[in-house]
């Protein structure tokens, strides 16, 4: 039997989750979204948080937004209710068999993830990204489409990077940190910081607290 699914977030990426999600697992039930009524995609708004939704327990979930604050945000929202959320693999991602990962997980089209990775939970792997072996990506983190982390590559929690961006191999990107579309990475990147260029450098800092 199908699982019910609820993808909480009507926006652009969850283009691409609907197209990646397993047909013969799980039935799209609907929407959850904070902002938008009505229907998205063709499917209905269920509701505008989860406690509006009726009987939440017969519902799996994916959160399906691309930015990390708010993915976060939902993501701790239903964990906390203690309800079950799902990853959503593409049929055409490559992954090793020596590889772990947690829960929330977004791997796309043609994403490759090699040997000893280890992937923390809330996760995008966009389309074509490349994760080589021996990774180590933390909590919330998202990484776009085309992006190439070489071997040994360290991602600390609540990072972006930007689409088609290189990481040089052993390198660690810290807490919370962006790198822009395109960067090369051939030094380590301190935490709470914007890198950008090639070769990257730490064109602002941020302030998280």
């Amino acid at each position: 039997m199908k699982k019910k699914l609820i993808l909480i977030g009507a926006g652009g990426f969850v283009k691409s989750v609907i197209d990646s999600i397993d047909e013969k697992k799980y039935n799209i039930e609907g929407f959850i979204d904070n902002i938008k009524s009505g229907s998205h995609l063709g499917y209905k708004i269920l509701a505008n948080n989860l406690e509006e939704l009726e009987n939440s327990g017969q519902y799996c979930y994916f959160i399906a937004i691309g930015d990390n604050k708010k993915r976060t945000y939902w993501y701790k929202k239903v964990a906390k209710r203690n309800l079950e959320i799902i990853n959503v693999i593409d049929k055409t991602a490559i992954l090793s068999e020596n590889i772990t990962f947690g829960r929330g997980i977004f791997i796309g089209k043609l994403a490759i993830i090699n040997s000893d990775a280890r992937i923390g939970e809330n996760v995008i792997i966009n389309t074509k990204a490349l994760v080589e072996h021996g990774n180590r990506i933390g909590n919330n983190v998202n990484i776009s489409t085309g992006t190439i982390l070489n071997g040994d590559v360290k991602i600390r929690d609540n990072c972006f990077i930007g689409s088609s961006a290189v990481v040089n191999g052993q390198i660690t990107i810290g807490e919370n940190s962006i790198v822009g579309s395109g960067t090369v990475v051939i030094n380590n990147i301190d935490k709470d910081v914007i890198v950008a260029g090639i070769p990257g450098k730490v064109i602002r800092r941020l302030n998280n607290e």
